[in-house]
């Protein structure tokens, strides 16, 4: 009987042994996203998740978990074991908060790793559609002649239009009032009944309504002009120096994550970006697949921290 029992602890110990050996991954990976389901970053989300659950044929699941402008999500994920099984789809609000928030339990920074820069697109500036007003110059010229005459309404606090229009007032050096909305959706009625001058959004939302005439659009905010309207200068073109902004998402692991896991995923994610009917999805959704290493997207992760630092901290911007 003794025999019988070293035996099957035997073969346990064993077990466990060959599994641990096993190479990366050999169990369920979760992705966290600190959103909602059904809104665009549970999307991009999900479609990344099953993709990668083909390229490293092991099960990937998602796991929504909402709340305190993302960090919810986040903090679960900076204090979940360093083993590369639990994830986080980053996005915008990711590179803001440190800022934003200041009594965090962790230091996003600090405690998470960058692994894959999934994409960037760029956001746009618009004005409503009688605004005397054709160009970024011109619009800035109007601003300078009425300092805080002008508003530009925002969605939510923090928010990448929020942040848009912080920056664009830094840099012009322009007196521009940003007004609260409960959503985007009532800033956007504003803008177009003149209510407030300028907003800062998604080219899923606005492209649309440009084309019925409900308003005017002015630049794009990357470094590059966008595919999704190639005739739109951007607002560095515009003499706007120095003005980029993304919407963007990206893998990030816990810190500590060894460097053998982060190359398989980081791997992984430069064949799914690189697959045709991919870069056709993301299109659709006027973002710019990338799949970089994972210096790339730490590097950039790192750099938005800096950035949105400075310019919460001249607009004195406060989250509730």
């Amino acid at each position: 009987m003794l025999n019988l029992l070293k035996a099957f602890f035997l073969a346990i110990t064993f077990a466990a042994v060959s599994a641990h050996a096993q190479p990366y991954p050999n169990k369920i990976i979760k992705i966290v996203i600190p959103y909602p389901p059904g809104g665009a970053t549970d999307i991009v989300g999900r479609y990344i998740g099953q993709k990668l659950q083909e390229v490293l044929n092991t099960p990937v699941i998602i796991d929504n978990k909402p709340g305190a402008g993302t960090n919810i999500g986040t903090e679960g994920v900076a204090k979940a074991s360093p083993d590369g099984y639990t994830l986080l789809l980053g996005s915008f609000a990711n590179g803001v908060n440190k800022s934003l928030f200041k009594n965090m339990s962790f230091d996003p920074t600090k405690d998470l790793v960058g692994v894959s820069l999934i994409s960037l697109g760029s956001i746009i500036m618009t004005v409503p559609p009688d605004f005397p007003a054709n160009t970024v110059q011109e619009f800035i010229a109007i601003a300078k002649a009425q300092p805080g005459k002008l508003n530009y309404g925002v969605g939510g606090a923090g928010s990448s239009a929020h942040l848009a229009g912080e920056l664009f007032k830094s840099i012009t050096g322009t007196a521009i009032e940003s007004i609260q909305y409960k959503g985007g959706a009532a800033a956007l009625q504003d803008l177009m009944a003149g209510r407030v001058q300028l907003i800062f959004d998604n080219p899923q939302i606005l492209i649309p309504l440009a084309k019925a005439g409900k308003l005017k659009l002015l630049a794009v905010t990357g470094k590059d002009r966008a595919a999704y309207q190639p005739s739109l200068p951007t607002l560095i073109e515009s003499g706007v120096k120095g003005f980029e902004i993304y919407s963007w998402y990206g893998l990030l692991a816990p810190a500590k994550t060894p460097v053998e896991v982060v190359t398989v995923i980081e791997n992984a994610m430069a064949k799914i970006m690189a697959m045709p009917d991919v870069k056709a999805k993301f299109s659709d959704l006027g973002i710019v697949p990338i799949g970089s290493n994972a210096k790339v997207m730490n590097e950039f992760f790192l750099e938005e921290n800096r950035k949105w630092e400075k310019i919460v901290r001249e607009g004195k911007i406060q989250v509730e």
